[in-house]
Protein backbone atom coordinates (compact mmCIF):
# COMPACT_ATOMS: atom_id res chain seq x y z
CA UNK A 1 0.00 0.00 0.00
CA UNK A 2 1.27 3.47 -0.83
CA UNK A 3 1.67 6.40 1.47
CA UNK A 4 -1.42 7.49 3.34
CA UNK A 5 -0.61 11.15 3.00
CA UNK A 6 -2.50 11.46 -0.29
CA UNK A 7 -6.06 12.38 0.67
CA UNK A 8 -9.16 13.37 -1.17
CA UNK A 9 -9.28 17.17 -0.96
CA UNK A 10 -12.61 18.74 -0.22
CA UNK A 11 -13.70 21.03 -3.06
CA UNK A 12 -16.46 23.50 -2.35
CA UNK A 13 -18.04 25.00 -5.45
CA UNK A 14 -20.65 27.62 -4.89
CA UNK A 15 -22.69 28.82 -7.85
CA UNK A 16 -24.78 31.89 -7.36
CA UNK A 17 -27.50 32.28 -9.95
CA UNK A 18 -28.74 35.85 -10.18
CA UNK A 19 -32.22 36.75 -11.32
CA UNK A 20 -32.48 39.23 -14.17
CA UNK A 21 -34.06 42.47 -13.08
CA UNK A 22 -37.24 43.43 -14.87
CA UNK A 23 -36.88 46.78 -16.53
CA UNK A 24 -39.48 49.24 -15.16
CA UNK A 25 -42.01 50.64 -17.56
CA UNK A 26 -41.52 54.15 -18.81
CA UNK A 27 -43.02 56.63 -16.37
CA UNK A 28 -46.45 57.97 -17.19
CA UNK A 29 -46.85 61.64 -17.67
CA UNK A 30 -49.52 61.56 -14.98
CA UNK A 31 -47.62 59.76 -12.27
CA UNK A 32 -44.08 60.10 -10.92
CA UNK A 33 -41.69 57.29 -11.63
CA UNK A 34 -41.21 54.71 -8.91
CA UNK A 35 -37.99 52.83 -8.45
CA UNK A 36 -38.39 49.10 -8.71
CA UNK A 37 -36.83 47.53 -5.60
CA UNK A 38 -34.10 45.00 -6.30
CA UNK A 39 -35.01 41.48 -5.25
CA UNK A 40 -33.65 40.34 -1.91
CA UNK A 41 -30.70 37.98 -2.32
CA UNK A 42 -31.60 34.34 -1.79
CA UNK A 43 -30.24 32.93 1.47
CA UNK A 44 -26.98 31.20 0.80
CA UNK A 45 -26.74 27.45 1.24
CA UNK A 46 -24.61 26.44 4.23
CA UNK A 47 -21.26 25.09 3.11
CA UNK A 48 -20.86 21.36 3.70
CA UNK A 49 -18.33 20.49 6.35
CA UNK A 50 -16.01 17.52 6.47
CA UNK A 51 -15.65 15.38 9.56
CA UNK A 52 -13.75 16.86 12.47
CA UNK A 53 -10.40 15.14 12.58
CA UNK A 54 -8.09 17.42 14.56
CA UNK A 55 -7.56 18.12 18.22
CA UNK A 56 -5.25 20.72 19.69
CA UNK A 57 -4.42 18.65 22.78
CA UNK A 58 -4.09 14.90 23.32
CA UNK A 59 -7.38 13.28 24.29
CA UNK A 60 -7.21 12.08 27.93
CA UNK A 61 -7.06 8.31 28.12
CA UNK A 62 -6.33 7.88 24.43
CA UNK A 63 -3.66 5.75 22.80
CA UNK A 64 -0.85 8.00 21.61
CA UNK A 65 0.22 6.81 18.16
CA UNK A 66 3.53 8.14 16.82
CA UNK A 67 3.64 7.64 13.04
CA UNK A 68 6.98 9.33 12.33
CA UNK A 69 9.79 7.58 10.50
CA UNK A 70 12.48 5.80 12.57
CA UNK A 71 15.06 8.51 11.92
CA UNK A 72 12.76 11.12 13.45
CA UNK A 73 12.28 9.31 16.75
CA UNK A 74 15.73 9.77 18.25
CA UNK A 75 14.84 13.36 19.21
CA UNK A 76 12.15 12.09 21.54
CA UNK A 77 8.75 10.40 21.72
CA UNK A 78 5.80 11.00 24.00
CA UNK A 79 5.83 8.84 27.10
CA UNK A 80 3.69 5.73 26.57
CA UNK A 81 3.29 6.26 22.82
CA UNK A 82 2.99 3.40 20.38
CA UNK A 83 5.62 3.74 17.65
CA UNK A 84 4.34 2.73 14.22
CA UNK A 85 5.70 4.50 11.12
CA UNK A 86 2.93 5.71 8.82
CA UNK A 87 3.36 3.16 6.04
CA UNK A 88 3.15 0.30 8.55
CA UNK A 89 -0.22 1.36 9.92
CA UNK A 90 -2.32 -0.61 7.37
CA UNK A 91 -0.52 -3.82 8.32
CA UNK A 92 -1.10 -3.54 12.07
CA UNK A 93 -4.73 -2.48 12.44
CA UNK A 94 -5.32 -5.39 14.80
CA UNK A 95 -3.00 -3.71 17.31
CA UNK A 96 -5.07 -0.51 17.42
CA UNK A 97 -8.04 -0.13 19.78
CA UNK A 98 -11.55 0.48 18.52
CA UNK A 99 -13.03 1.05 21.96
CA UNK A 100 -10.96 4.08 22.98
CA UNK A 101 -9.70 7.24 21.30
CA UNK A 102 -6.44 7.28 19.33
CA UNK A 103 -4.45 10.53 19.27
CA UNK A 104 -2.17 10.33 16.24
CA UNK A 105 0.84 12.60 15.98
CA UNK A 106 3.77 13.29 13.70
CA UNK A 107 6.21 16.19 13.47
CA UNK A 108 3.72 18.95 12.67
CA UNK A 109 0.27 17.46 12.05
CA UNK A 110 0.11 16.92 8.27
CA UNK A 111 0.80 13.19 8.12
CA UNK A 112 -1.26 12.49 11.21
CA UNK A 113 -4.25 14.19 9.57
CA UNK A 114 -3.97 11.82 6.62
CA UNK A 115 -3.69 8.76 8.84
CA UNK A 116 -6.62 9.84 11.02
CA UNK A 117 -8.74 10.33 7.89
CA UNK A 118 -7.77 6.90 6.58
CA UNK A 119 -8.40 5.18 9.93
CA UNK A 120 -11.86 6.72 10.10
CA UNK A 121 -12.59 5.08 6.75
CA UNK A 122 -11.48 1.75 8.24
CA UNK A 123 -13.98 2.06 11.07
CA UNK A 124 -11.84 3.69 13.77
CA UNK A 125 -14.40 6.31 14.69
CA UNK A 126 -12.26 7.75 17.49
CA UNK A 127 -9.09 8.39 15.48
CA UNK A 128 -7.87 11.97 15.90
CA UNK A 129 -4.94 13.99 14.57
CA UNK A 130 -2.91 16.17 16.94
CA UNK A 131 -2.76 19.38 14.94
CA UNK A 132 0.47 20.77 16.38
CA UNK A 133 2.51 17.58 16.23
CA UNK A 134 4.97 16.28 18.79
CA UNK A 135 5.76 19.78 20.10
CA UNK A 136 2.33 19.99 21.74
CA UNK A 137 3.29 17.54 24.48
CA UNK A 138 5.61 20.04 26.13
CA UNK A 139 2.65 22.35 26.82
CA UNK A 140 0.65 19.62 28.59
CA UNK A 141 3.52 18.23 30.70
CA UNK A 142 3.71 14.89 28.89
CA UNK A 143 7.41 13.91 28.87
CA UNK A 144 9.09 13.61 25.48
CA UNK A 145 12.25 11.53 25.71
CA UNK A 146 14.46 9.46 23.40
CA UNK A 147 13.29 5.83 23.44
CA UNK A 148 15.38 3.53 25.65
CA UNK A 149 17.79 1.03 24.17
CA UNK A 150 18.93 1.07 20.58
CA UNK A 151 18.66 4.44 18.86
CA UNK A 152 15.76 4.61 16.36
CA UNK A 153 16.93 4.93 12.78
CA UNK A 154 20.08 2.91 13.37
CA UNK A 155 20.87 0.61 10.43
CA UNK A 156 21.20 -3.00 11.58
CA UNK A 157 21.68 -6.51 10.21
CA UNK A 158 19.15 -9.07 11.43
CA UNK A 159 19.89 -12.55 12.80
CA UNK A 160 18.46 -15.83 11.55
CA UNK A 161 15.70 -15.85 14.18
CA UNK A 162 14.20 -12.50 13.14
CA UNK A 163 10.47 -12.79 12.51
CA UNK A 164 7.88 -10.83 10.55
CA UNK A 165 4.81 -12.09 12.36
CA UNK A 166 5.38 -15.84 12.27
CA UNK A 167 7.53 -15.79 9.15
CA UNK A 168 11.31 -16.11 9.43
CA UNK A 169 13.09 -13.30 7.64
CA UNK A 170 16.47 -14.95 7.36
CA UNK A 171 19.93 -13.84 8.39
CA UNK A 172 21.71 -10.82 6.99
CA UNK A 173 18.64 -8.74 6.07
CA UNK A 174 19.16 -5.05 6.86
CA UNK A 175 16.72 -2.53 8.20
CA UNK A 176 16.17 0.48 10.46
CA UNK A 177 15.49 0.28 14.18
CA UNK A 178 12.06 1.53 15.26
CA UNK A 179 12.40 0.80 18.96
CA UNK A 180 13.69 -1.64 21.53
CA UNK A 181 11.33 -3.28 24.01
CA UNK A 182 13.20 -5.18 26.66
CA UNK A 183 15.25 -7.92 25.00
CA UNK A 184 13.55 -7.48 21.61
CA UNK A 185 14.17 -4.89 18.92
CA UNK A 186 11.64 -3.86 16.27
CA UNK A 187 13.02 -3.05 12.85
CA UNK A 188 11.46 -1.91 9.58
CA UNK A 189 12.69 -3.62 6.42
CA UNK A 190 11.42 -3.53 2.83
CA UNK A 191 10.34 -6.62 0.90
CA UNK A 192 11.17 -7.34 -2.74
CA UNK A 193 8.28 -5.16 -3.89
CA UNK A 194 9.50 -2.28 -1.76
CA UNK A 195 6.73 -2.49 0.84
CA UNK A 196 7.67 -1.86 4.48
CA UNK A 197 7.54 -4.77 6.92
CA UNK A 198 8.00 -4.69 10.69
CA UNK A 199 10.34 -7.37 12.02
CA UNK A 200 11.25 -8.29 15.57
CA UNK A 201 14.47 -9.93 16.68
CA UNK A 202 16.43 -10.58 19.88
CA UNK A 203 18.68 -7.62 20.63
CA UNK A 204 21.60 -9.99 21.28
CA UNK A 205 21.57 -11.22 17.69
CA UNK A 206 21.33 -7.83 15.98
CA UNK A 207 24.49 -6.21 14.63
CA UNK A 208 25.02 -2.69 13.36
CA UNK A 209 25.61 -2.09 9.70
Amino acid sequence: MGRLGSLVKKVLARVTSGSALTRPEAPSARAPARATPAPSPAPSEPEPEGPELEVELPIPGSLLLDIREPGELASGVAEGAMLLPMDLVPHHLDELPRDRPITIYCAAGARSFGVAHWLREQGFAQAWSLSGGVGVFQSVNIPVRPPPGMVPGTRVKLPADALAGSVAVGPGVRGEVIEQRGDMVFVVIHDKQGFPVRVEAPVAGVTRG
